[in-house]
Order: structure tokens, then sequence, then C-alpha cells
């Protein structure tokens, strides 16, 4: 009888012991798990679904490719100016209408210099660049950099530009019998020749060597996996889980030792040899030098918090390196696809070319670019349709009320603008689904303000946009003048986005055709 007694007791004290831990766990779970999401409910705004506990929406980010879960809130909410979501547990706010776009980007700037999710610029020897630095000292730094990118320096970088496109139709030739070829295999190498020699100074020829070092870094960078895309989201993490992360996830290549070496023998070999080129690396070498011949001279305080050090050089190369190769290449991998899949684009467009380039001899000068306004308004188009960058975000600094509401976003809080889905809002852009360069013709009606961003906007707005564009401008140019470019076997459309990657990248590649116009 007692033995029986003991035994009940026993059974109860375990009952109760394993009731209070799952009374324990759901509490957790609730209070942690689900507590954080209702920031925006408090704040009375309108947010996405949370899926579960403690990760939020972030499986859709991971399932899909990168602008689709975000076009999705956008469009669920139409009638809505702005939607309250979540990364891990962290708030951001999407902003949906234009005026509001303005207002983040342009307006509002000195609430919402920096961008969100930005990495520690100290974290690494590649990490003090431009999209890393904060509120003052990237306001110097912009400032120092934006010289090298007038048009006084683009223009004479424009050989450059011509010589290496004239690679590219070399190797063009070997493909005038027809066969299907991967058009971002062909023209990343082009635009891998083309930051090496206008960023590095370095003729490495991966049009004719596409295993080169230098490629095999970039396409190693962007390569669309599954853990490089956990990896990249997982920034919102606090520095510490970040960095853990990273080396728990870190890849065995090491682009720091890789990338700070090339600049150091450059710099190194230059000065041993005076030789002087004018490229971005010259002219940030030359930013560098004057400050330390200021600090000699005592003019500037060699202990300041913003100096244009080795990092800052080192840095800003990889990031141009990084910017140059893979969204360059990816805006005119789209701009082929779109000229092969609408050829009374195209056909108008190769008119304007012969004409402008028979007033100037045949050559692909930079006064006979600036006179193509159709090719201008062709690559508009296609980052239109295919932004090199499907959002940008901004932090907030300071208590931030936002535009035509009570809403006030404290300190920390991430601002979303999802510029795929605003380029493909039918509001903004009748008919977003076809491609329609006229959209952008200047005697028609202006683009609304707060809707086209594919660079971003306001004074976070790329800073190497312009020579982006004037490298696609002279590699078409060059190319419709000898080719038409056509869909084959192998060309799909709609086409299919890879989920692995954080960029918009077409899974599977693009495959198109070329014809020479001697023989159309």
């Amino acid at each position: 009888m007692e033995s029986a007694v003991q035994f009940l007791l026993s059974s109860v004290r375990d009952n109760l012991i394993v009731t209070f831990l799952c009374v324990l766990s759901v509490y957790v779970v609730v209070k942690y798990g689900y507590g954080p999401f209702n920031f925006w409910k408090n704040l009375g705004v309108p947010q996405v679904d949370v899926q579960y506990p403690f990760i939020g929406n972030l499986m859709y980010s991971l399932k899909m490719a990168p602008h689709e879960a975000t076009t999705l809130a956008y469009k669920a909410f139409p009638n809505e100016r702005f939607v309250g979501t979540y990364t891990f547990q962290k708030p951001v706010l999407m902003v949906r209408d234009p005026e509001l776009v303005e207002a983040v980007l342009i307006k509002d700037f000195s609430t919402l210099s920096d961008r969100g999710n930005s990495d520690d610029p100290n974290s690494g020897k590649l990490a003090k660049h431009l999209l890393n630095l904060k509120e003052e000292h990237w306001k110097i730094m912009r400032n120092k950099l934006t010289p090298t990118f007038t048009s006084g320096k683009l223009k004479g970088m424009h050989s450059q530009l011509v010589e290496c496109a004239e690679s590219l139709m070399t190797l063009m030739k070997e493909l005038e019998d027809g066969r299907s070829f991967e058009v971002r295999d062909i023209v990343s190498r082009l635009t891998m020749d083309v930051i090496a020699s206008c960023a590095f100074g370095l003729s490495i020829d991966t049009i004719n060597h596409p295993e080169s070092e230098f490629r095999n870094m970039g396409l190693t960078i962007f390569k669309p996996t599954a853990k490089g895309k956990l990896l990249f989201t997982l920034r919102v993490l606090p520095r510490p889980l970040l960095k853990i992360a990273r080396k728990l996830m870190s890849n065995s290549v090491n682009f720091e030792k890789f990338f700070v070496g090339v600049v150091d023998s450059t710099l190194e070999h230059r000065k041993q040899n005076n030789i002087v080129r004018a490229d971005f690396l010259h002219l940030m070498n030359e930013i560098r030098q004057k400050e330390q011949e200021m600090i000699a001279k005592k003019e500037l305080d060699g202990d300041g918090p913003y100096l244009f050090d080795h990092a800052s050089l080192v840095s800003n190369a990889f990031v141009f390196f990084l910017a140059g190769f893979e969204t360059t290449a990816s805006t005119m991998s789209y701009c082929m696809y779109e000229l092969a899949m609408n050829q009374d684009v195209q056909e108008k467009l190769y008119e304007e070319v012969a004409t402008v380039l028979k007033k100037h001899d045949g050559e692909p000068s930079y006064n006979a670019m600036q006179e193509m306004n159709y090719l201008e308004q062709v690559i508009s188009e296609t980052l239109r349709m295919h932004p090199p960058a499907t959002s940008v975000s901004r932090k907030v600094t300071k208590d931030y009320r936002v535009p035509g509401s009570d809403v006030v976003l404290p300190p920390g809080v991430n601002v979303f603008v999802p510029i795929y889905a605003l380029h493909h809002d039918p509001q903004h852009f009748p008919e977003p689904e076809k491609f329609v360069p006229e959209r952008f013709d200047e005697g028609k009606d202006a683009i609304s303000k707060g809707t086209y961003a594919p660079f971003g906007d306001g004074p976070r707005i790329c800073i190497g946009s312009r020579f982006a564009k004037l490298e696609i401008k002279v590699a078409m140019a060059m190319m419709l003048q000898r080719y038409k470019i056509v869909p084959c076997e192998k060309t799909e459309s709609p086409l299919k986005y890879d989920p692995n990657s954080f960029l918009l990248v077409p899974k599977g590649g693009i495959w198109l055709a070329i014809q020479p116009r001697n023989k159309v």
C-alpha cells in the first residue's frame, strides 16, 4: 500500500514537471517567439502575416527569388501606402507609395542616411567602402570619390571600353555560324576585362582566357548557392552572431588576400616603374597621397577618423570590382535578351546605331554614344524590367514620423523600397511585362518620381551608374553594328529566376544566337 502511494505521488510529481515544462515552453514561444511580431500592430501599421515563431517570414525569402517574396507582400496590400514586415524578428517597413519612396531616399535623407543591414566597416580588410560607411564618414568618403566619375574622367576611360569591346567582337566571330551561346558567360568576360582595366589597370584578357583567377573570384562570389543566400540574409543578425555565422559558413577562397595582393602589387609596380594610368586605382591613390602630404605638412590630422587610408583604397577598389562585374553583365545580358525577343525594337535601335556611327566615321566615340537616345531608352527599359538591385533599404537614425501619418519609427528600424515591385506595378507602368523603351522618351510624359530607381536614388544613388551605362552603350552599339541578336532553341520565355541567388539571376542562364548583319 505504501509503495502504491509513493508511486502515485511520484507520477503526479512527474506529470506536474512535464506540465510545467509544457506551459513554460508555450510561454517562451508566445512571448519570445511571437511577441516581437506585435511591433507593427502596436503602431497601427498593417503587417504581413507571420509564418513561424522566432524567424518570422524568413522561409519565404529563402525559398523564393529575391524579388518574389517582396512582390507578393506588395500586391497583398494594394490600398496601403506602407506595410510592416519582419526579417527574423527585426521590424522592416516596406513603402509602396511613390511619394514615400521619394521621401525615404531623397527628401528625408538626413534621418535615413544609412543603408539597412550594412556591415561594420572595420570588420575586415575589404569592408571600409561606401556601402558600409555611415553618416559623416560616408558623406566625406562620397565627396572624395565623386570626382573619379565625372564626365571628363569617363571620357578618359572610353578608349579602354572600346578596346575591351573589340575583343568581345573578335570572340563573337566564332559564333557567327548560328550556334547557341549562354549570354552571361560571354558578356561577363567583357565586364571583367573592363573592370580589371579601368579599376586596376590590368590587362587580363578574360575574353580569350576565361579561366583567369580574376574571373574565377568574381564567379565564386556571385555563384547562386543556398548557403550564400542564407549568409546574405543573416546580415540582420547582431554583429557578434553574424561573425560566428560567417566563420561557420565561410568560403575557403581567401578574397581578402587576393584583392589586397592585387592592389598592393599593382601600386608597387607603378611606383617602381613610374607608371601613370587614368584608372580608378590611380585616382584613389592620388586621394590617399594628397592626404599623406597634408599630414606631413600638418595641414591634416593624421589620427583623424575619416582619412582615406590603405583600407579605404582597397575596399572601394573591391566594391568597384563587384559592381562593375556582375551587375553590368546582368543588365547587358537582359538587354540582349529583350532585343532578341522584341525584333521591332532591335531594328529601330539598329537604325539609330547605324545612322549615328556613320556620322562619326564608324567609330564608337564618346560623343557618338551621347547621341544614341533610343539606346539610352532601351537600357532604361531593361533596367526597369530587370533592376540589378531588386530593393534598397535605409535605416532610421533618429525618430522619424512617416509623412502623412501618425506613425513614428524609432532609430534602428529599416525602411525597405521594393524596386522590382514598383517597376512592375501597372499603376506606374502600363502593361509592365511588355518591353517598351518609348516609356523613357523625353518627349512623352515624364516617369513619375518615386517609381523608378534601378540604381537607388538620392545622395546614396550608385556612384558608378554612369560608367556602367556607358560601358553597356559601347558594347551594344558595336554588337548591333555587326550582328542581329535572335532567340534559339534553348531560349526560355518567360525567364525563371534562381531562388538561391540574392540577385536577379535567370535559372539555367540566357541562351541566344547571332546572325551577321551582312548576311541578314
